[in-house]
């Protein structure tokens, strides 16, 4: 067995090291837990926004929805994100709280007119795909300009150049990393619509993400929406699979589109479970 000592001779305490360490005193400092708990106490402040989804389930299971979160939202295609991410917004602007926009998978026109009466809300006036940066600038010139702090990125995929990387799955989770570390810097929610992989199933979960576990790794919540045909032509499920805030695991709520956009089919059942707990 090899000597310790000899493979780390730079980690040996010595007394030159024993002065400069007992004395730092930076931002990074090691502290005591009943420390750093009362600076925290001192510093804390109520969140910079924290809105509520409109759809009771949802605004249940999470709690709204708040600064330095990253919450995905993913499904079969046609199923139900976009409209559930623009109900959201529709739903934001009614508490004063408008939305900043990156449509990349359909024209700007097609995308506005989707809309049942155009909510305000902002967006580039050209996207650009495949550059993380860009995307960046464009959320803090929306910040700086309009004061927006909630964020909708419509797919995950236009974000990374798939044909140039040869990881995906690590270049995806990679790019997520930065999203939810860009959130908390800033205050910000991020909403990121995701793709599934092939599932001929009826359940979906977290597992079904596209490309990468990490999309789900490295954010607060999951929620996957998928249509009901056989429950009605304009039902869909939505199933909120976590939320790290709250804890609450596995949440499913009724969704009907009405009058463009979604609301929620509260079940009897659905009222029970939410009064017993």
């Amino acid at each position: 067995m090899k000597d310790l000592k000899n493979t780390a001779p730079n980690l040996q305490i010595t007394s030159c090291h024993s002065e400069s360490f007992s004395q730092y005193e930076g931002e990074d400092q090691v502290v005591t837990s009943l420390e750093l708990y009362d600076k925290l106490q001192a510093e804390k402040r109520d969140p910079h926004v924290n809105v509520k989804s409109g759809i009771p389930g949802i605004d249940y299971a999470c709690e709204g929805f708040r600064d330095g979160e990253l919450i995905i939202i993913s499904g079969p295609t046609k199923m139900g994100k976009t409209l559930l991410a623009q109900t959201f917004t529709a739903n934001f602007t009614k508490q004063k709280e408008y939305a900043c926009w990156f449509s990349y998978e359909v024209p700007a026109r097609q995308f506005l007119e989707q809309f049942p009466i155009l909510p305000l809300f902002y967006l580039p006036s050209k996207n650009t795909a495949q550059d993380f940066d860009w995307f960046m600038n464009k959320c803090m010139e929306a910040f700086f300009k309009y004061h927006a702090r909630i964020f909708f990125v419509d797919h995950l995929h236009f974000l990374v150049d798939m044909a140039r990387v040869s990881n995906p799955s690590l270049e995806i989770g990679a790019i997520v990393r930065r999203i939810k570390r860009f959130a908390v810097e800033n205050d910000f929610i991020i909403f990121l619509l995701a793709h599934i992989k092939k599932n001929e199933g009826e359940d979906l979960s977290y597992r079904d993400l596209r490309d990468s576990s990490f999309i789900a790794q490295d954010s607060d919540t999951v929620i996957m929406i998928k249509r009901t045909p056989k429950e009605g032509m304009n039902i869909a499920k939505a199933r909120v699979e976590f939320h790290r805030r709250t804890g609450v695991m596995e949440w499913v709520v009724t969704l009907e589109k009405m009058h463009g956009y979604l609301r929620e089919v509260i079940q009897p059942e659905d009222e029970d479970d939410r009064q017993r707990n």
